[in-house]
């Protein structure tokens, strides 16, 4: 059974023992698709959102995210954060 290293602070066990890098991959590539065509929006960005805070928390944290390359996490978390809030809008596929 592998762990999840969260900031070298948390570790959490990983029963599954899946590549969670593959799992974060198909998250953006299949939720970007979707978010773009507009379709299940809502649910798509909160996994975004997921994905954004596990990433800055297992890979950027540090007191200035830019030291280590974390700076595009806070515009990205932003981004999904409103199109969880606010939805694709009315020419979206679920419209």
């Amino acid at each position: 059974m592998t762990n999840l290293d969260i900031g070298d602070l948390i570790s959490y066990p990983d029963p599954l023992d899946m590549n969670f890098l593959f799992a974060m991959g198909v998250v953006e590539f299949a939720g970007g698709v979707l978010i773009l065509i507009g379709f299940w929006t809502h649910l798509v960005s909160l996994l975004a959102l997921i994905t954004m805070t596990m990433a800055y928390l297992i890979a950027h944290l540090a007191s200035i995210p830019t030291l280590n390359g974390g700076e595009m996490t806070a515009p990205y978390w932003t981004a999904f954060l409103a199109l969880f809030t606010f939805g694709a809008g009315p020419y979206s596929a679920d419209n």
